[in-house]
């Protein structure tokens, strides 16, 4: 772990990180428009369920919370609509933060943009000598926001045209003590057991947030009440959400830096 904890507590190693996180919402708000809508994923996600979660497998209640506190966290039955990511500079000797919302109804545009950013990192990495890519830092990348970019990637290849970004399939390789990934779910452990949700670590140290950080399925739920009367403000609520995450974990590595 000595090198992961090099990085994290080094002064000059913040300004080559790439802070981002990755907010999807449920394809479908009910399983009754999902069965309508696309019966052969609903019928997959009725296996996994059964298999999974020991739901329910009829529209009702119960199988209703079962689909909406487990689903979001597959890509397969979940889009994309918020993507934020962030960097750390400095000007005139103090560390200023560009922060980037992305934000759309339509999935392929929210991942087309942050890829073209992945891409051209992992352009300027490879052409630079020695070969340097940003670190990448996030909470909960490693099992969440990572392999969710990379599945979806894939779900559109043929729209990309492009390989996945060398950035992120680099990243499959490095162990979590290595260089290269930076999970804040991780780095809080600091050689621990316990996972500890953002929002306490915001509190905990008194970090700035614009808002309370919510569940994904929390995030999902509202985004789609939200839906039924205004789509501009359901847009907003979950890229206010992905920003508030963004900007808590540059936060707490820019605290973790100066130590």
């Amino acid at each position: 772990m000595a090198q992961l904890f090099d990085d994290i507590f080094h002064p000059e190693r913040i300004h080559g990180m790439l802070f981002f996180n990755v907010k999807p919402v449920l394809i479908y708000p009910t399983l009754e428009k999902f069965e309508a809508e696309n019966k052969p994923m609903f019928e997959c996600w009725n296996y996994l369920a059964k298999t999974k979660y020991n739901g329910k497998y009829s529209v009702d209640i119960k199988a209703q919370i079962v689909y909406e506190q487990n689903a979001i966290y597959y890509p397969e039955f979940s889009r994309v609509v918020a993507i934020t990511y962030a960097t750390i500079f400095l000007e005139n000797g103090k560390r200023k933060r560009y922060l980037k919302k992305i934000v759309n109804e339509d999935e392929f545009i929210v991942l087309a943009t942050f890829m073209e950013e992945l891409y051209q990192l992992s352009s300027n990495a490879v052409q630079s000598s020695p070969q340097y890519f940003p670190i990448l830092c996030g909470h909960n990348i490693i099992n969440h926001d990572i392999p969710f970019l990379i599945k979806k990637h894939i779900l559109y290849r043929d729209k990309f045209g492009k390989e996945i970004p060398l950035i992120l399939k680099r990243s499959l390789g490095i162990k979590p003590w290595e260089s290269g990934v930076i999970d804040t779910l991780n780095v809080w452990k600091f050689n621990g057991y316990d996972n500890i949700p953002l929002m306490l670590i915001s509190d905990f140290l008194g970090l700035k947030k614009t808002v309370n950080l919510l569940s994904l399925s929390e995030v999902s739920n509202q985004y789609w009440e939200l839906m039924e009367t205004d789509a501009e403000k359901a847009l907003e609520f979950v890229s206010l959400q992905s920003a508030t995450q963004t900007n808590i974990v540059l936060q707490l590595m820019n605290t973790l830096s100066q130590l």
